[in-house]
């Protein structure tokens, strides 16, 4: 299997973010709006080490999820109108693909 090294933007903590999602639909109530974002912007989840970003990836628009913080060792996904990636990184700025789908397609485990 080929071995694939994604090269990653610096983690999120610390990070300005263009937009906050806040959890807090609840059952019986109406859910907020969806908000729309655009290459560049950012989300975080309220209360926990948690974000996205919305950038451009081999010239694809990809959602790019990950917890705040150190990366080494952690998990991050990548997601496209074309395909969902999980990465583990293996520095702040360096990531490997563990697992590659692709939508109403075939997926497949990258070996570690």
């Amino acid at each position: 299997m080929r071995r694939l090294v994604v090269p990653v933007a610096a983690a999120l903590a610390g990070a300005a973010a263009t937009a906050a999602v806040a959890s807090g639909a609840g059952a019986g109530t109406a859910a907020p709006a969806p908000a729309v974002l655009k290459v560049g912007d950012r989300v975080i989840v309220d209360g926990e080490p948690l974000g996205c970003r919305v950038a451009r990836q081999d010239g694809r628009v990809v959602m790019d999820c990950r917890r705040g913080g150190a990366l080494a060792g952690t998990y991050g996904t990548m997601l496209s109108a074309r395909k969902a990636m999980v990465v583990r990184y293996r520095s702040n700025t360096e990531a490997k693909v563990v697992f590659t789908a692709t939508h109403h397609g075939g997926a497949r485990r990258c070996g570690e």
